[in-house]
């Protein structure tokens, strides 16, 4: 278990160094490159590769439901803390992109590789059905109507809008031809399988190097408005997720991913709604890089919960 997580610890390690070397494009540009390569093309075909093969089963449902239900009560708890009780010391930018990052987890990007790595390859397809049906779907639904209604931009959203944004990710529908796929019974040919089995070994290590590229020296002054979010996010989630496991997933290894999954930080995709609803960036952009790096802390334990 160390050795795992020392092994996701270095690839992260590896950006954080590279984009201390001289010469080398912006750390910015390059995320957004290795975004874009794995959101249009890598983690599709992984997502496909996945799903076509996955078990039909109520995990189906109950890995969405829990993904859902986590964050529910996250969002809940945040705002009864910044809405409620820090609502006088705090902005409404600053009071959104906190519960923002109290409620949104990082599913994708640094769930898969800890859940493929921790508890088995066979297992990646909990991060994608914690993602694609149940954190993003929240996100960009009820998420961009709580960024709107913190932010500073003035634009309006609806959730059909969030919805049909949703609809149009390359990864959620490959998500949804891998289900039918299998669901219908119809054989992939090996050849399909092959190229996206390849493709897709790309996912994990890209996404580790794009986390660590991200990484800077924290804001430690920010510490007293962040620690609540943190605390929810990293400790408080993945206990309200644990609660919820019990009574919707027997099989034991999922079990244990989808918890791995409940505790994973704050989702890098956030800071993109910050930027276009007007919420506080930098705020958020600490509790990402914070709970990011104390997660190297958390998700040992969660691990072995």
């Amino acid at each position: 278990m160390t050795d795992v997580f020392i092994t996701l610890f270095l690839l992260m390690a590896a950006g954080v160094i590279f984009r201390r070397l001289p010469g080398v494009p912006p750390p910015e540009t390059m995320r957004r490159v290795i975004g874009a390569m794995v959101l249009n093309v890598f983690l599709p075909a992984l997502t496909f590769k996945v799903l076509v093969q996955a078990p039909v089963n109520a995990d189906l449902v109950a890995i969405p439901a829990v993904a859902i239900a986590t964050a529910g009560v996250s969002m809940l708890l945040a705002w009864l803390v910044y809405a409620r009780l820090l609502r006088r010391r705090l902005q409404p930018p600053a009071i959104g992109a906190m519960i923002v990052a109290a409620t949104f987890c990082n599913a994708t990007y640094l769930g898969l590789p800890v859940v493929s790595s921790v508890v088995g390859p066979e297992y990646a397809r909990v991060a994608i059905l914690f993602d694609l049906l149940g954190m993003s779907l929240v996100l960009f639904t009820v998420g961009t109507v709580l960024c709107v209604e913190y932010g500073t931009r003035g634009e309006r959203h609806t959730v059909w809008e969030g919805i049909r944004q949703v609809l149009r990710l390359p990864p959620f529908l490959a998500a949804i031809v891998g289900l039918a796929v299998n669901l219908s019974g119809l054989t992939t040919p090996a050849w399909l399988l092959q190229a996206t089995s390849v493709a897709g070994q790309v996912v994990a290590p890209a996404m580790l190097f794009s986390i660590g590229l991200a990484l800077t020296v924290p804001r430690l002054a920010l510490l007293p408005t962040l620690a609540p979010a943190l605390l929810i996010k990293l400790v408080l989630a993945p206990v309200a997720g644990s609660l919820l496991i019990g009574p919707l997933i027997a099989d034991a290894p999922t079990a244990r991913a989808t918890l791995l999954e409940a505790a994973m930080p704050t989702m890098v995709l956030t800071i993109v709604f910050a930027e276009r609803y007007g919420l506080d960036e930098e705020l958020l952009a600490q509790a990402i890089l914070l709970s990011t790096m104390l997660s190297m802390i958390t998700l040992p334990l969660a691990a072995n919960w």
